[in-house]
C-alpha cells in the first residue's frame, strides 16, 4: 500500500535566494537522492494583478530586469544541486504567481514538498513566515519546513521521530515516517505523550501511593497501542525499519519538541484527535513548526 509521500513525483522545493531557502535545497537534494526521484525548483515572482478596461483581472509580465534577476537566481541554485549532486535530474521553473500559490501548484503530483521556514519575506520576529504556514497547512502531499540556522540541516543523526495519537492523521504521518526511515537508515521513535487525570477532591481519599504504579499501567498501555499502530502502518518497503516506542506524561507538542531536539525529522499529522474540523493545521503541529530547531513534516490524510 502507498502512503503520504511514498509517490514516484519529484521532490519539489521553494527558491527566493535567502539563506532559509538554500538550506531547504540542502535538505531537498538529500531528499531527492535518497527517494531517487528528481528534484524541482520553483521560483516565484509575485507579480500584481491588474485590471483591464475591457477584461478581468490578469498578471503583469516581469519586467527584463525582473526576468533578469530571476534566471540568474534559478541559475544559482541549479550550480548548488550540480555541486552537490552531479546526476541528479533537477527541473526549474519560475512563476509570476505568489509564492504559496507556485508552490501548491507544483505539489501536485510531487512526492514531497520542501521550504525554508522563512524566505525574503519572513518578518525577524515570526519562526514561521506566511508562506511556510499555508504550504504546510494546504498542500495535498507531505511537507518539510526547514528551520534556519548555521551550516547544512540536520542530517545523518539516524532518527525520526513521529507523534502518534490513535488518529487518522497520525496514522498518516506513521507510515510517511516509516517510509523516511526507509530511505534513509534510520530509526523511528515513535511518541505518545498523556496526561493524567485530575487528582480526586474527596478529603477521605488517600492519593499518592498508587501514582506510581498507575503511571506505570499508563505507559505500558500507551506503549501497546502505539506498538500495534506502527505494525498496522507497516508495508512490505518498511517492514525492517528499527522503531522505537516511547510514551511520556505530558504535553504533546512539548514531548515532540524535546524528543525531537536532536532528530534528524519531526514528523506531525496535520491535525490529530483534539483538532477541529475547520482547522487544516492544529495546535499540537502549529506548535512544533514555529519551535521545532530540526526540520519537520506536516503529513496529512491521503
Amino acid at each position: 500500500m502507498s502512503g503520504p509521500g511514498n509517490g514516484t513525483g519529484a521532490v519539489v522545493v521553494g527558491v527566493d535566494g535567502s539563506a532559509g531557502s538554500a538550506r531547504a535545497l540542502d535538505w531537498a537534494v538529500t531528499a531527492a537522492l535518497a527517494r531517487g526521484t528528481g528534484l524541482r525548483l520553483v521560483y516565484a515572482l509575485g507579480l500584481p494583478l491588474v485590471t483591464l478596461p475591457l477584461g478581468g483581472p490578469v498578471r503583469m509580465a516581469p519586467s527584463q530586469e525582473t526576468s533578469a534577476a530571476a534566471a540568474a537566481m534559478l541559475a544559482q541554485a541549479l550550480e548548488r544541486v550540480h555541486a552537490a549532486a552531479p546526476g541528479l535530474p533537477v527541473t526549474s521553473e519560475v512563476s509570476r504567481v505568489e509564492a504559496h500559490h507556485a508552490l501548491l501548484k507544483a505539489a501536485e503530483g510531487a512526492s514531497l514538498v520542501v521550504v525554508g521556514s522563512r524566505g525574503l519575506g519572513g518578518v525577524g520576529s515570526l519562526f514561521l513566515g506566511s508562506v511556510s504556514f499555508r504550504v504546510a497547512a494546504h498542500a495535498r502531499c507531505p511537507v518539510v519546513v526547514v528551520p534556519p540556522g548555521e551550516g547544512a540541516p540536520t542530517v545523518g543523526r539516524g532518527r525520526v521521530v513521529v507523534g502518534v495519537d490513535g488518529s487518522e492523521h497520525a496514522s498518516a504521518a506513521l507510515r510517511f515516517a516509516l517510509a523516511e526511515a526507509a530511505h534513509t537508515r534510520s530509526e523511528v521513535v515513535a511518541l505518545h505523550a498523556w496526561t493524567a487525570p485530575p487528582a480526586p477532591v474527596d478529603p477521605f481519599v488517600v492519593v499518592g501511593a498508587d501514582v506510581g504504579a498507575d503511571r506505570e499501567r499508563q505507559d505500558a498501555r500507551t506503549r501497546a497501542w502505539v506498538s500495534e499502530d506502527v505494525e498496522r502502518a507497516r508495508t512490505p518497503e518498511t517492514r525492517e525499519v528499527p522503531v522505537r516506542v516511547e510514551a511520556s506524561e505530558g504535553h504533546h507538542a512539548r514531548a515532540l519538541l524535546e524528543a525531537g531536539a536532536d532528530a534528524d525529522l519531526v514528523v506531525v499529522g496535520s491535525r490529530g484527535r483534539g483538532g477541529f474540523a475547520g482547522l487544516l493545521l492544529g495546535s499540537v503541529s502549529q506548535a512544533v513548526l514555529h519551535h521545532a530547531p530540526v526540520p519537520v513534516a506536516v503529513v496529512h490524510l491521503p
